[in-house]
């Protein structure tokens, strides 16, 4: 605690540092008659005393005002003594402690409210003097008393840290100015703030438009990016194709019809053997076949790389087992671009289910919950929302030892997508497992 500074700053007034907070006691307390105009009475009584610093204390029976003045030392901000002490007891008390060597630092309160002229810092002698006239007088008699050895009365001491802690401050303890005038020091802190806000300001909205350039750059390059993926797609559609069909991802894929004539025709070409080299499987996802073939007997890579040459465009690719298996593509071009109105999903999943089932084909579902992307646009660009499709989505796979194409043959095509056809070779004969999506309403 800072050694308070007594008569420098005028009679009575002292101002005492606790936890790094500034306490001002020597306050000159008045009544307050207004309820609501308050304020207005305080600064009337302020300007007749030449009071230009303020605490209101607002207590169930009295409103009171502490004048103090800014030559004095106070400044709006710091803290009223005694009505943050006073914040801290219920029911009136008179607390007195030392403050320092022969300081002694004293507030009382009488039916709520602060009793004028013990709201001060003083000697020892004073002090006591001062509770002595108290007591006579009665205006203790109710009160909590809080004093040192030496006052007559049993000591009671008390914890000023803890009662001062900042955790125990509220607002309405701090002085607040009474009148609008600044002094030169203060309008320089206020020209300062008002540099550095508009700075501050200037600084914002440069940056906010930097964003906004930002946001429409992107959502321009965002366009562009759509418009060519547009372009590239409806190179391969069937029907053109609009942005908004790029929402819609059975659009984007092949009918399934289309799916399963080129991967069946693609499969139905391949070889069994290849020089010693067997066939093992074969998958189509519609833009690409992939088929596995395995060495047997004595054959060898450049065996199957001379021999596939003639039926493939590129170069076996082997995996590395010892040589033993080679991966052979063929790529394939199908038509995308279909967008059917879509069937309730219950219909869907009925006519799929019903259709595999006639075949003795037993389907397995799945449901698949979908976002989509947001519209370009700056807010698109500022902040993604994820954003539910106004569809459903299913997935499903299933078993066959027919080929595909004869499996689906006649199914209600609408919203059906086949994402890949996979055939295996086994106990030699060809099993076909299909992959596929459900779009429906």
């Amino acid at each position: 605690m800072e050694k308070p500074d007594i008569g420098s700053r005028g009679p009575d007034v002292s101002i005492l540092s606790y936890h790094g907070n500034k306490f001002v006691s020597g306050l000159f307390w008045r009544p307050l008659s207004s309820q609501r105009q308050y304020m207005k009475e305080a600064r009337k009584l302020g300007k007749e005393e030449h009071l230009d610093i303020v605490a209101i204390r607002h207590s169930p029976t009295v409103i009171q005002a502490g004048f103090v003045s800014k030559s004095q030392g106070a400044v709006k901000g710091m803290y009223s003594l005694a009505s943050a002490l006073s914040g801290q007891f219920e029911g009136d008390f008179l607390a007195c402690w030392k403050v320092d060597e022969d300081r002694y630092a004293l507030v009382a309160t009488l039916d709520g409210a602060i009793v004028p002229g013990q709201d001060l810092v003083t000697t020892f002698d004073e002090a006591r003097d001062r509770v002595r006239k108290l007591s006579t007088r009665g205006v203790l008699r109710n009160a909590q008393v809080f004093v040192p050895e030496g006052f007559d009365f049993p000591v009671k001491d008390f914890d000023i840290e803890e009662l001062l802690a900042p955790k125990r401050l509220r607002r309405d303890y701090r002085l607040r100015q009474l009148t609008f005038g600044l002094s030169a020091r203060e309008w320089t802190a206020v020209a300062l703030l008002g540099c550095l806000v508009g700075g501050s300001l200037t600084a914002y909205y440069l940056w906010n438009a930097h964003q906004q350039e930002l946001a429409r750059q992107a959502a321009l390059l965002e366009e562009q990016r759509r418009l060519a993926e547009l372009a590239e797609k409806n190179a391969q559609a069937k029907q053109p194709l609009d942005l908004a069909s790029l929402q819609k991802p059975w659009t984007l894929m092949p009918d399934l019809e289309d799916m399963l004539r080129a991967c069946s025709k693609a499969t139905g070409v391949l070889s069994l053997s290849i020089q010693g080299w067997l066939f093992e499987s074969s998958k189509c996802d519609g833009r690409v076949l992939v088929a596995t073939y395995h060495r047997t007997g004595n054959s060898t890579a450049a065996d199957l790389t001379a021999a596939s040459q003639h039926l493939f465009a590129d170069r076996p690719a082997f995996v590395i087992d010892n040589g033993n298996t080679a991966a052979l593509k063929v790529d394939l071009k199908v038509a995308i671009g279909s967008d059917e109105p879509l069937q309730p999903a219950d219909d869907a999943l009925q006519a799929l289910t019903s259709h595999l089932y006639r075949q003795g084909v037993e389907p397995k579902l799945s449901i698949s919950q979908e976002t989509t992307p947001p519209l370009p646009g700056a807010e698109a660009a500022r902040e993604q929302q994820v954003v539910l499709p106004s569809w459903k989505k299913f997935t499903f796979s299933a078993q066959t030892r027919l080929p595909a194409d004869l499996t689906f043959q006649g199914l209600p095509a609408a919203g059906v997508r086949i994402t890949n056809l996979e055939t295996t070779l086994k106990d030699s004969q060809l099993d076909w497992t299909v992959t596929g999506e459900i779009y429906a309403n």
